[in-house]
């Protein structure tokens, strides 16, 4: 980033922005800094805390009074305690990556220099959308929605009595905490990032739209956009927070209501690689670009090759013998290589914008709480046995 770059540019950002940051802000849970430790703590004390204590206060949190007591609910454990946390952490693993991106594709000279106003466009409009009241009060008012009206996952006893009630007896004190405050206060987080997340595809599309400077002899094989690559990556900590909240239930499931293990295993996998697939999705966006700059860069190369070689026989292989002798220690025949290196590196180029270490990032973040599952709900000596097939 240099002084001469425009606000947009300097200032922009996926997160600091809207009227939840302008609360927290207010509140002082944002500036100087994030301050993500005060964040999470607050927002556990509003979520979990009084479940415990509303709880503790019913005899439900432990103990033998109910079948399911709060603190053997492992998707509470799951939604609140690991899965809204990572949420939050989100914000300081991924904002940096944004505005590293944003300020490459200007200083790397992929946006050409007729294009600049263009891209500070599209920048001005993801900002205007990120700010909008209207689109947070649209989910604010799909997080406030009464799931446990709609999804009887919510508050059913499924056959044994729960913590947050009962079909017959209805919610308790901690239920109807959970359902008014706690579940809408995840839910909106939850969509904030779900709708941040779409922001930055539009933004990807927009900034695909314009007429990039690629570099098809680039060693990162993308025409010098391995740096997005990168940046996508770190959105696998948001599916390890979504997969944490549904590892949770699927931990409560197998203890409390009989679920086997292996009916997880689809629904698992299926995750892992939803989640590898909405990472990529917005990636094939560059697509289209790189076919067209891999194309083109052929064609210039094969051109500059064929003059090359032609100069290089004429010089060495056709030329007198005596020029041939002295070949041996000449700088024509390292250029020639060199440039057959940048050819191989061109015919190389990927028109898929995928990396094995983003798949396997993203890929690992998403299994880890289901991997946790697999370990809590499997008999020791199984997964011994399993490690020893696995070793010998």
């Amino acid at each position: 980033m240099t002084e001469s770059d425009p606000p947009i540019v300097q200032e922009f950002s996926l997160t600091v922005g809207g009227p939840f940051y302008q609360m927290l802000a207010r509140l002082h849970l944002w500036k100087p800094e994030p301050n993500i430790a005060v964040r999470v703590s607050v927002l556990v004390l509003l979520t979990w805390a009084p479940l415990l204590g509303l709880c503790v206060l019913e005899g439900t949190a432990f103990g033998g009074k109910i079948q399911l007591p709060l603190l053997h609910d492992f998707s509470i454990w799951g939604r609140l305690l690991v899965a809204l946390p990572l949420l939050i952490i989100a914000e300081i693993v991924i904002d940096p990556w944004i505005r590293r991106a944003i300020r490459t594709f200007v200083s790397s000279g992929i946006v050409r220099e007729e294009d600049v106003p263009a891209f500070h466009l599209a920048l001005t409009r993801i900002k205007r959308l990120r700010d909008s009241g209207l689109a947070e009060l649209a989910l604010v008012l799909l997080a406030a929605v009464p799931l446990f009206l709609v999804f009887d996952y919510e508050w059913a006893s499924n056959g044994v009595s729960e913590w947050h009630g009962s079909t017959t007896r209805g919610l308790s004190p901690a239920g109807w905490w959970f359902a008014c405050v706690s579940s809408p206060i995840y839910r909106f987080i939850f969509f904030r990032w779900l709708w941040r997340y779409a922001l930055w595809s539009a933004l990807l599309y927009k900034i695909m739209k314009l007429n990039l400077n690629l570099r098809p002899a680039h060693p990162d094989t993308l025409g010098g956009m391995g740096f997005v690559l990168s940046t996508q990556q770190q959105f696998g900590i948001l599916f390890a927070a979504f997969s944490a909240a549904l590892a949770g239930q699927f931990s409560t499931a197998i203890l409390h209501f009989g679920m086997p293990l292996k009916d997880t295993r689809v629904p698992m996998v299926l995750f892992v690689l939803i989640a590898v697939l909405i990472v990529l999705g917005p990636l094939t966006i560059l697509t289209p670009t790189l076919i067209e700059t891999r194309r083109t860069g052929l064609a210039r190369y094969s051109q500059a090759a064929r003059r090359l070689i032609s100069s290089f026989e004429s010089k060495w292989i056709d030329g007198p013998a005596a020029a041939r002798e002295v070949m041996l220690g000449n700088q024509d025949p390292s250029s020639l290589i060199d440039f057959i290196s940048s050819y191989n590196v061109v015919r190389g180029m990927q028109i898929i914008p995928v990396s094995r270490q983003l798949v396997t990032h993203v890929a690992a973040q998403a299994a880890a709480p289901f991997l946790l599952v697999w370990l809590f709900a499997t008999p020791l000596d199984e997964i011994v046995l399993r490690l020893l097939r696995v070793v010998i």
